[in-house]
C-alpha cells in the first residue's frame, strides 16, 4: 500500500466508514423488510444510511485489526459491537426518548438494546470487516486520487452533519436554525465550564 498523510489516512477512514454505513442500511432495509413483509425504513437519519455500522467497522478496525487469529477476532468483535451497540442505543434513547431498534423478543436480551443473536450477527461482521472489508477499501482508496478522497471525504462529512442536523431539528421539533443556536450554546457551556 502506497504511503499517506494522517490527513488522506483519515479520510480513507471516514469514506470507509461511510460505504459500510451505506451497506448497513441496505443489510438493515432488506433483512427487517423481508422480517415484516412490508417495506420498513431503516436507520435514524434521512439519508440512506446506517452509522452505527461505519462507526464501529471504523473503531473495530482500529482495536482489532491487529487480531490475526479468526474466533479470537469473532470473540473480541461480539464484546466491542454489544458494547457500541448498548452504547448507542443507550444515549439514543435518552437523548430523543425513543428506540431505533428492540431485541426484547430474543432470549438472553438486555433490556431489548442488546442480545446474543445479534451480538454474534455482529461478531461476524467484526470478522467480514478485518478480514476482507477494510483492506480492500482502504487499499483501493490508497491507490486512488487523493485529492478526490479528501474532496469526497470533506463531502461525506458536510452531507452527515447536515442530515444530523435536520434529524435532530426534526426529532425535536425545532427548525435547523433552532438546533444550531441550542447545541452551539450548549458546546459553548461545555467548553467554558
Amino acid at each position: 500500500m502506497p504511503v499517506v498523510s494522517l490527513a488522506e489516512a483519515t479520510a480513507h477512514l471516514l469514506l470507509s466508514g461511510a460505504i459500510i454505513a451505506a451497506g448497513g442500511w441496505v443489510w438493515e432495509t432488506i433483512y427487517c423488510s423481508l422480517a415484516s413483509r412490508h417495506l420498513e425504513r431503516r436507520g435514524m437519519l434521512y439519508g440512506p444510511t446506517c452509522p452505527i455500522y461505519g462507526v464501529s467497522a471504523i473503531v473495530v478496525w482500529l482495536a482489532l485489526g491487529w487480531v490475526e487469529d479468526t474466533l479470537l477476532l469473532f470473540l473480541l468483535g461480539c464484546i466491542l459491537s454489544t458494547v457500541l451497540e448498548y452504547t448507542s442505543g443507550a444515549m439514543l434513547e435518552r437523548r430523543f426518548n425513543r428506540r431505533w431498534w428492540d431485541y426484547s423478543m430474543f432470549p438472553g436480551n438486555f433490556r431489548g438494546l442488546v442480545c446474543p443473536q445479534a451480538s454474534s450477527v455482529f461478531g461476524l461482521f467484526a470478522v467480514i470487516d478485518v478480514k476482507i472489508l477494510q483492506p480492500s477499501i482502504l487499499g483501493t482508496l490508497s491507490t486512488a486520487d487523493q485529492r478526490l478522497c479528501m474532496a469526497a471525504a470533506a463531502l461525506c462529512l458536510a452531507l452527515y452533519a447536515a442530515d444530523l442536523l435536520f434529524t435532530i431539528a426534526h426529532l425535536d421539533k425545532t427548525t435547523p436554525r433552532e438546533c444550531i443556536a441550542e447545541h452551539a450554546g450548549q458546546l459553548r457551556r461545555l467548553v467554558l465550564h
